[in-house]
């Protein structure tokens, strides 16, 4: 045994009973019968437990050996190995996928705005170009048109009111 356990507890009357190990070690001389029992253990203890029970325990220990073993052999990496106390190692992973509804929507709304915007005017149509796709600021255009930024502001919002009527 690696490690000698805190307690034990086995079963008598068909109820468990807890024991320092030292007792348990003594009582082992005289109840023959815990030779024949199966112990796991848990926690720093050991604890009695049907021959079912054990056998499935070990069995899992087993393939997890076999499990870990083959994986280190393959090279497998899983991102539950990151994971500690502080970090989930599954938090790096981001859902970068797209809503299929909102792909469609938003293609299908390109696909009208292109077709609207040559229905604007010359004028209309590059002070949208400079503003929305050059992104020169409301400012910036009215000291290039020689309006104030109030007039360039009112001119974008009704181009785009135009535009959604067009839509």
């Amino acid at each position: 045994m690696k490690y000698i356990p805190k307690r034990v507890f086995v079963i008598e009357d068909g109820e468990y009973i807890e024991l320092p190990y030292e007792e348990f070690s003594a009582r082992q001389g005289l109840v023959p019968a815990y030779s024949e029992k199966h112990f796991l253990p848990l926690h720093g203890m050991l604890m009695e437990v049907s021959e079912d029970d054990y056998r499935d325990f070990y069995k899992s220990i087993r393939r997890q050996k076999y499990l870990d073993e083959r994986s280190e052999k393959n090279g497998d990496f899983s991102y539950d190995m990151l994971t500690t106390d502080d970090f989930n190692g599954e938090d790096i992973l981001v859902d970068s996928s797209q809503d299929i509804g909102e792909i469609v929507t938003d293609k299908i709304m390109l696909d009208k705005l292109r077709q609207a915007i040559p229905l604007l005017s010359e004028d209309e149509r590059t002070l949208i170009h400079q503003h929305f796709f050059e992104g020169i600021s409301q400012t910036k255009l009215s000291q290039m048109y020689g309006v104030n930024q109030s007039n360039i502001s009112r001119r974008i919002m009704k181009i785009l009111q135009k535009l959604k009527e067009l839509l």
